[in-house]
């Protein structure tokens, strides 16, 4: 075949793709060409040499050629997807360093093959052609005026809503040259100079965020977006990035209404530096960008059609994640959102109910009577798993330590567990399913007395006995009726759980003092390594003896993977452990992030020297200040906050953290809303004057 002319001359296993050696590569393209099933082939070269992004690797280099004449085929079936991993890897090359070599002169080459298209017949072909070219920024000059020109012939309504896009994406990379002409270009499709083709709002609704995208000093109308996305948006179906979703997820995810909202969202967040969460600006209450998304969320969260409120309250989620104060303006949609006939609806607004806390502006017991009404709600949450409406009921009341919580978790203890039900783990993206039951019993303490009996009887089971034993440490003493049930786990892999748990637990576990002390040696290395120190900690908390434990960390520092585990429990030791105190002081200063923080909290509590290890942490709490949010920051400012109240810098810093709007956190979901709070309760210790009853006062 002609398009592949040369494709066994190259010496492709001295190539690199994502998974090493490329030699596998030729058969993939020559499947695209000539195969059966050249979608399936399609998605595992992309899978090959784009994977997930990050890098160009030589073998892209050498494909591209082979790809971009496919592209130019009509005998290929696939020629849009073709286009669309062409796009994918030259958005990486403008990106990232890892870009191979002959990359830039393999585009160059491509390029002028690629303009070509821009009158191809097929009009997928066309569509998808415009967003493939809207991320080569470098050769801006060149392909916009390419776009412009086809503007006339253009008669397809995707297509130009696609042009359109790409000017406003390439806009950056544009000299003065081209620039203006391209800006009064959009400006005047914005005011509604398309010259046909859609009918009008929706090139101009592309036009307004366009311009956004091309001018970080416009701001989108509001009420512009607004009366396009409730008028006939029929024509996005077949824009690339937006278009429909399968019948079979539309219950979910919604159909092209929801996904325009969402893509005008994403749009409009680019443009907003204060959502970047890392290192960007830091303002002080939302504006530009994420007002106008608030906006659009607010006008479409009671919108008679069911797909656009879809879609609006998903835009309130990613909002409420990155900002505080738009709450109050989407409380009241939310409020009537978690009623709505549609579950998908209904359950984004639950959730986002049960994490955001009551601001004083309700009624008492407002949100949790709210929350209580869905503890019926058995719909569905998602297209897997068995989550349901309900769940995000129990754990907005549980937070709220609301007793109305109690009966479905009973229920959900006795009827059923799964090892993901209790799993402490990362949240992700937004996403409405609710934090495990882990997270959603450790503040039920004050209800031990209900629930104990179920959890006890759950924890012989291997998947579940980890997980419950975390609960069982948070509750501490409320936990005691449990011993019996934990000491059988010091002799499986989920002794460091309940070892954990009985030494939270205390003097009240005593009677676990024997099996606590009886040696173990597990096969799993990472409880072996972790047991060794927890075993004895958890013998001294409930026995009042440190020697034990005093000898297991005789050796902690002369293996560097055994001091992340020593640590803490040095800290806890106190004044007992100062032998160790000349080898912590060098650790403040090392450059591994989790160790300088463990050690500084280590070594200011066996020394008393809070000068040393307040300098230390309260490095952390600038970088916090800044934008620039790791875990290990969350630890450091509980660690500073048990020093005392700080001055001078550290408290503009703890200042600064509590007047932004911004919400703080660094993982995603509903550990969002929780990261924030914490945050904010540790920067107000920081800014407590113990001496003060004013700013002790009770809330």
């Amino acid at each position: 075949m002609t398009l592949l002319r040369g494709l066994d001359d190259i010496d492709w296993t001295a190539l690199e793709h994502a998974y090493g050696p490329a030699g596998d590569v030729p058969g993939l393209l020559r499947g695209i060409a000539e195969g059966p099933d050249p979608g399936g082939d399609l998605g595992d070269l992309d899978v090959k040499i784009f994977h997930q992004g990050g890098f160009v690797c030589s073998a892209a280099t050498a494909a591209l050629p082979y790809l971009t004449a496919m592209a130019g085929s009509p005998a290929i079936a696939v020629r849009p997807g073709v286009l669309e991993l062409i796009g994918s890897l030259v958005r990486e090359a403008g990106r990232v360093r890892g870009v191979d070599a002959g990359w830039p002169d393999a585009w160059a080459a491509a390029l002028p093959r690629l303009l070509a298209l821009l009158d191809d017949p097929d009009a997928a072909v066309r569509r998808e052609l415009a967003s493939t070219l809207s991320g080569a920024t470098g050769d801006a000059d060149a392909i916009v005026p390419a776009l412009r020109g086809r503007w006339p012939d253009e008669d397809d309504g995707a297509a130009r809503i696609g042009i359109v896009v790409a000017v406003g994406a390439l806009a950056k990379g544009c000299t003065a040259d081209v620039l203006p002409e391209a800006l009064g270009w959009l400006r005047d499709l914005r005011d509604g100079g398309d010259g046909g083709g859609d009918g009008g709002g929706q090139v101009a609704l592309a036009a307004e965020i366009a311009l956004a995208e091309a001018v970080g000093a416009h701001r989108p109308d509001l009420g512009a977006l607004v009366a396009a996305v409730r008028g006939d948006v029929a024509v996005w179906r077949n824009v690339p990035r937006v278009g429909d979703t399968p019948p079979d997820l539309a219950e979910f995810h919604g159909g092209v209404a929801a996904r325009l909202l969402g893509w005008i969202s994403f749009r409009l967040a680019a443009t907003d530096p204060g959502a970047s969460g890392a290192g960007g600006a830091d303002p002080i209450a939302p504006a530009g960008a994420a007002a106008a998304r608030t906006g659009l969320a607010a006008a479409f969260l009671g919108a008679p059609d069911a797909d656009r409120r879809r879609g609006a309250v998903r835009i309130a989620a990613d909002v409420l994640v990155h900002w505080r104060s738009p709450a109050r303006r989407l409380l009241p949609g939310l409020v009537r959102a978690s009623a709505d006939e549609v579950p998908a609806v209904r359950a984004c607004a639950t959730h986002l109910l049960a994490a955001l806390d009551d601001d004083g502006t309700d009624p008492p017991g407002t949100r949790a009577d709210l929350l209580a009404a869905r503890l019926d709600d058995g719909a569905r949450l998602s297209r897997h798993g068995d989550g349901r409406i309900v769940d995000l009921a129990v754990w907005g009341l549980a937070r709220r330590r609301d007793p109305r919580c109690l009966p479905r978790l009973l229920d959900r203890l006795e009827a059923g567990l799964s090892a993901a039900d209790v799993q402490s783990g990362s949240a992700g993206p937004f996403s409405t399913s609710p934090p495990p039951i882990r997270h959603v019993l450790t503040s039920l303490d004050g209800h031990a007395d209900v629930l104990l009996p179920a959890i006890r009887a759950r924890l012989g089971e291997p998947a579940l006995a980890r997980g419950l034993a975390g609960v069982l440490e948070e509750w501490g003493p409320a936990a005691a009726p449990a011993v019996p049930e934990l000491v059988p786990l010091l002799r499986t892999d989920a002794v460091v759980e309940a070892a954990r748990a009985l030494g939270a637990i205390g003097p009240a576990a005593a009677g676990a003092a024997p099996a606590l002390a009886a040696p173990f040696d597990p096969a799993n290395d990472w409880v072996a390594r972790n047991g060794r120190v927890v075993l004895p900690w958890a013998f001294w908390k409930v026995t009042g003896d440190p020697e034990p434990l005093l000898a297991a960390l005789e050796g902690c520092f002369d293996d560097t993977g055994d001091a992340p585990v020593a640590l803490p429990r040095i800290a806890d030791l106190g004044p007992l452990a100062a032998a160790h105190a000349a080898r912590l002081r060098p650790l403040l200063d090392v450059r591994e992030d989790w160790m300088r923080v463990m050690a500084a909290h280590a070594y200011q509590r066996i020394t008393g020297d809070t000068g040393a290890a307040a300098g230390t942490l309260r490095r952390e709490l600038h970088e916090l200040a800044r934008g620039r949010y790791l875990p290990m920051r969350w630890a450091a400012m509980r660690y500073l906050a048990e020093l005392g109240p700080v001055t001078g810098g550290a408290a503009a810093a703890a200042r600064s953290l509590l007047d932004s709007d911004r919400r703080h956190h660094w993982d995603g979901g509903w550990r969002a809303f929780t990261e924030d709070r914490e945050l904010r309760a540790l920067a107000s210790r920081l800014l407590t004057d113990p001496e003060d009853p004013i700013t002790n006062r009770a809330e």
